[in-house]
């Protein structure tokens, strides 16, 4: 290659990537444009709605909101506003779904240790499961009763108490009663048993607590099982099921 020629490929190279570059701030000061219109306008419409992230999607003009670990999408110029799954049909996956599985774990993360009963893996812990759960629940006792070979399988089994019925409800006071306690696996064991509780309720801010992040999970009824990578599982499933997903060996879709 001649000297001349070099110079030539080294320029037209310097010029794409500087096109390149200049497409892409473009591009970037669209979306910051779109965004101060769509938080400008929602902040005017709907100004008692937290924004959380707001991103754009592989659609043009479509943007997503996180809000409190829910997810919606909105035009560009923030008139409208709508829920529901965005699908990626070409690869078959649900991008909706991906996002709401990562807020979930984020949210976890917040979670302090002592708002949680937690029985631990036999031997080295494979994976951990968290159990939104109501000690009145018929189906909560039943997937309690799952725990042991859950233990067994190596998968840790967080409890969090979220009475369905709410404040006030026998299941809201006998969580109350269970995380005031200082043998609370034993107790929750006891009240999955339908055994009666006699200590007393000194957790109610706790329990309220724990239902304003079942909100934030998007929990549908209890129980509400989150598997390791995020995604929810609404309802009872038996152990084995539930270990096949976490190993490996089925499809998480079939849990649901």
């Amino acid at each position: 290659m001649t000297f001349s020629r070099a110079l030539t490929l080294s320029a037209l190279i310097a010029s794409t990537l500087t096109l390149s570059m200049q497409a892409a701030w473009a591009a970037q000061a669209n979306i910051q444009a779109d965004e101060q219109v769509i938080r400008k306008s929602l902040s005017q419409t709907m100004a008692s709605l937290p924004i959380d992230t707001l991103t754009p999607t592989p659609v043009k003009g479509i943007y997503q909101i996180t809000s409190q670990g829910q997810v919606a999408y909105v035009t560009a110029d923030g008139n409208y506003l709508f829920a529901g799954n965005l699908l990626d049909l070409k690869n078959q996956v649900n991008l909706t779904e991906q996002v709401k599985n990562k807020e979930r774990l984020a949210v976890l993360k917040t979670v302090p240790a002592s708002h949680k009963v937690v029985y631990s893996a036999d031997g080295e812990k494979k994976a951990t499961l968290t159990i939104l759960t109501d000690p009145t629940c018929p189906y909560c006792e039943k997937l309690h009763r799952e725990i042991p070979a859950l233990q067994k399988a190596g998968i840790e089994v967080q409890t969090i108490l979220t009475p369905r019925a709410g404040a006030g409800s026998p299941g809201f006071v006998e969580s109350s009663q269970i995380m005031c306690g200082k043998q609370q696996q034993a107790d929750i064991d006891s009240a999955m048993a339908r055994k009666p509780l006699t200590g007393a309720a000194c957790q109610d801010a706790m329990i309220n607590d724990n239902m304003q992040l079942a909100e934030k999970l998007g929990m549908s009824g209890t129980p509400y099982i989150i598997l390791p990578d995020g995604s929810a599982v609404p309802g009872y499933r038996p152990a084995a099921a539930l270990i096949a997903v976490v190993s490996g060996k089925a499809n998480p879709a079939q849990l649901q």
